[in-house]
């Protein structure tokens, strides 16, 4: 800009003096003979032209920027992913796919807890994964909502209903196969932000592992998590409905995403301009319901018209279904409402079935495609020869009557929930293979 008003008040300059030397040599009678004004604009024009074709040179090789790329980043913004020490450099026409899956509600209640106690006081939770891990770990990236806050030996261990959890069930669930954690949700301030606090630290131990939702400080909050996977950069956005009425504190207003439509709006906006697939994980919902609410109806609009690509929700703890939403641009929405839980100590039988979000997303030419399937599974659990519970993960199809007869809650049968996933299920996405 500086360098432009240099040259606009040197071409003044030059046009004065021109001016001056030509007043001095005419008579007023010269300015009506033909060959001397065609002499005069000669002189006159040519420094004009020279300042024009400057300006065109400088435009061209990039010294004059668009004020809106000064306002917004523009598509080609280079940004930085939270796995990038593992990540091979993206070239913007490399094609790639990737596999993703994720699970719902990684809820830790009491008994989970002492599940896990080692007779020399050491806990281990890798019995809780080991027979779902082989499945989660088949896909490029996998996503776990965790329900309970990893506050760690800090504070008592407790179960519903202000949860605080081992760090070791993170250990377990990351050895099981996990990359990414969702945080955001209404149990994350059972321990206030201390405890937030030690979740976050917890994770920062881990450098492969990706944490969503809760932030350290004001600059992670405004802060846009991406993440590169095979030639395919994605932004993770996690947002929570609430916090069980218990306030953010009122020095650290950024510890936790809420779903707040102006922050919503502002950080989907910034990842649709950097990313190959942007996807929301919002905690939303109503418990213990397979229909809709209102308040999804709402942000799915939302989502839909500022471009958002897969949107995988937790919260109700019971399944909820799988739509195809498109927006009146005609891009396509992939909306999991709800996954239920994935594993707790829930008792009522509708509450023991979840589902794991199987996704193909792949880049072609610069087009994304994002296709998904709903895989049923069952939280297993009995009683053992001591006064412990041990729990199970499995999916529908490999679920037989003979584990249904040993569950500790009755009626939960594979026969039942077939019937209850292609009730809520759309059949064109359930996998039950």
């Amino acid at each position: 800009l500086f360098r432009l008003k240099f040259l606009s008040l040197n071409c003044k300059i030059i046009l004065l003096i021109q001016k001056v030397k030509i007043m001095k040599k005419i008579r007023l009678k010269e300015l009506f003979n033909i060959p001397n004004c065609l002499c005069y604009l000669r002189i006159i024009l040519i420094p004009i032209f020279v300042a024009i074709f400057v300006l065109i040179v400088l435009a061209v090789s990039g010294h004059l920027t668009r004020t809106e790329d000064i306002k917004e980043p523009t598509a080609e913004t280079s940004v930085s992913a939270v796995n990038e020490q593992n990540s091979e450099p993206v070239s913007e026409n490399s094609d790639g796919k990737v596999t993703l899956c994720a699970v719902g509600d990684n809820l830790i209640h009491n008994t989970l807890i002492d599940a896990g106690k080692q007779e020399d006081g050491s806990y281990d939770y890798t019995s809780l994964y080991q027979n779902i891990a082989p499945v989660i770990q088949k896909y490029d990236v996998s996503v776990i909502d965790q329900e309970t806050v990893l506050g760690g030996s800090d504070f008592e261990y407790a179960g519903y209903p202000v949860f605080n959890s081992p760090q070791e069930i993170g250990d377990a669930a990351i050895n099981a196969g996990f990359d990414i954690f969702n945080c955001a949700n209404n149990h994350i301030m059972d321990k206030g932000s201390q405890g937030i606090m030690n979740e976050i630290e917890y994770f920062k131990k881990h450098k492969n592992v990706v944490y969503l939702g809760i932030n350290e400080d004001e600059k992670s909050y405004n802060t846009i998590k991406y993440y590169v996977k095979n030639n395919i950069t994605f932004a993770l956005l996690n947002y929570t409905y609430g916090t069980n009425g218990i306030d953010l504190p009122s020095d650290k207003p950024w510890i936790v995403n809420m779903m707040d439509k102006d922050k919503v709006t502002k950080d989907i906006k910034e990842a649709r301009a950097n990313a190959d697939v942007v996807i929301v994980f919002p905690h939303w919902g109503t418990e213990n319901s397979f229909g809709i609410s209102d308040y999804q109806k709402e942000y799915t609009d939302l989502f839909s018209k500022l471009g958002v690509d897969l949107v995988i929700g937790c919260h109700p703890h019971v399944i909820e279904p799988v739509k195809e939403v498109t927006n009146k641009s005609g891009h396509k929405m992939l909306v999991y409402y709800s996954l239920g839980n994935f594993i707790s100590h829930q008792i009522e039988i509708d509450q023991l079935c979840g589902g794991i979000a199987s996704v193909d997303i792949e880049k072609k030419n610069g087009k994304i495609t994002v296709n998904g399937k709903f895989i049923p599974i069952v939280t297993h659990y009995n009683r053992t020869d001591g006064d412990k519970f041990r729990f199970d993960v499995y999916k529908l199809s490999d679920y037989t009557d003979e584990l249904a007869k040993s569950h500790s809650q009755n009626g939960g049968t594979p026969e039942y929930y077939n019937k209850l996933v292609k009730k809520v299920i759309d059949e064109k996405y359930l996998d039950l293979s």
